[in-house]
């Protein structure tokens, strides 16, 4: 998941804190207020296969510019800040920051709209269609609770098997 926020000058909000830390209520609020006050909003998914067949920095470089793209078709921008990726064949001047989502307002947008909605995802689709996984408790992320359901029911479809091949195939998950 990747997103692309562009924020006018007249943005309400002076801070966005790491989408990390803070709660889910406070996440959804700020969402709101983004979602109703950005000039634009850019958001892609890159699904675990395709993950898997490029890799992530490339699938991280697709996502990232699909979401710009979908932000410009909505409103110009001048140039993209992002967060230490390297994009070779940008179409705007490209800023590369490390730990952008601390130093530009618009990163920490965009990073908290994208968890809001990957969270989502997993929340009100992953979640009833591979029940047993969990999903909506640890939203995916590599938790105790994550690494136990895999141990115990093998990897679902929608799992990165880049990423899950320390558990291995020995069971296998749900038919998908």
């Amino acid at each position: 998941m990747a997103g692309c926020v562009v924020l006018s000058p007249s943005f309400p909000l002076q801070n966005v804190p790491d989408s990390k830390r803070v709660s889910p209520a406070r996440r959804r609020a700020l969402f709101e207020v983004i979602c109703r006050e950005a000039v634009a909003i850019g958001l892609s998914i890159v699904s675990e296969r395709w993950i898997d067949l490029v890799g992530i920095q490339r699938a991280n470089e697709l996502a990232l510019y699909e979401a710009a793209w979908r932000a410009i078709a909505a409103g110009r921008f001048e140039y993209l800040v992002v967060d230490w990726m390297h994009l070779p064949w940008s179409f705007t001047p490209v800023l590369s920051l490390p730990k952008a989502e601390e130093r530009s307002l618009a990163v920490a947008c965009a990073a908290l709209v994208a968890k809001v909605v990957r969270d989502s995802i997993m929340e009100e689709w992953y979640d009833p269609l591979f029940p047993e996984y969990g999903f909506s408790k640890h939203k995916g992320y590599g938790t105790a609770l994550h690494f136990e359901r895999i141990r115990a029911f093998g990897l679902a479809p929608c799992h990165r098997r880049s990423f899950c091949g320390q558990f291995g195939e020995a069971k296998k998950g749900r038919a998908g």
